[in-house]
């Protein structure tokens, strides 16, 4: 019997990251194969192990006992050597991408325009009251890093990241907003 935990539909469906070979010596692409699943042949019948003489208590709720979701054992082969492996659910890591609808904004970082982040860091944005996925990292022109983060309701959108701000020691005649509407000008 198959106990259902949260990395299974991901591991049945593929979604399995690289992981260390021990038949070719790589960390290569794993694929899944099969489910391993226990024989329902009963143990005493099974001639190579050896009968016990009385059954105890102990015995018969340890048989009851419904089996914990890291039992849970999948054959993966290897991309590379192609040798099929059993292993156990805790020793699979699984590649799950987030999606916004699942995030709650406690779980999530504030954003700040001078945070740095990375690809699949959770966000939530106070201006937006939003929660969001950050998909992709990119370097403009101006040497400026943008972060295109995915917002439940208003979907993709461009935002800076590792923004520095200037000391105090330069005083300059122009405001804040002045260099902002002069760049917008460009």
């Amino acid at each position: 019997m198959k106990v259902e935990s949260r990395k299974r539909p991901f591991i049945l469906e593929g979604k399995i990251k690289p992981g260390f070979c021990e038949g070719c010596g790589q960390v290569t692409k794993k694929v899944f194969v099969g489910e391993w699943i226990p024989s329902d042949k009963p143990k005493v019948d099974d001639l190579l192990t050896a009968r016990p003489s009385k059954k105890s208590k102990e015995a018969k709720q340890r048989n009851e006992e419904l089996p914990s979701s890291a039992e849970n054992q999948y054959w993966i082969r290897c991309s590379v050597c192609n040798q099929v492996h059993l292993l156990k659910e805790w020793q699979i890591q699984i590649d799950r991408e987030l999606s916004p609808e699942e995030l709650n904004p406690e779980d999530c970082q504030v954003y700040s325009p001078h945070g740095i982040y990375a690809k699949g860091d959770a966000l939530y944005h106070q201006a937006l009251d939003e929660v969001g996925v950050v998909r992709e990292k990119q370097a403009t022109g101006s040497g400026a890093y943008v972060i295109i983060v995915e917002f439940c309701k208003s979907g993709r959108k461009q935002l800076l990241e590792n923004v520095q701000v200037n000391s105090g020691k330069e005083k300059s005649s122009e405001s804040l907003t002045d260099l902002i509407k002069l760049k917008l000008r460009r």
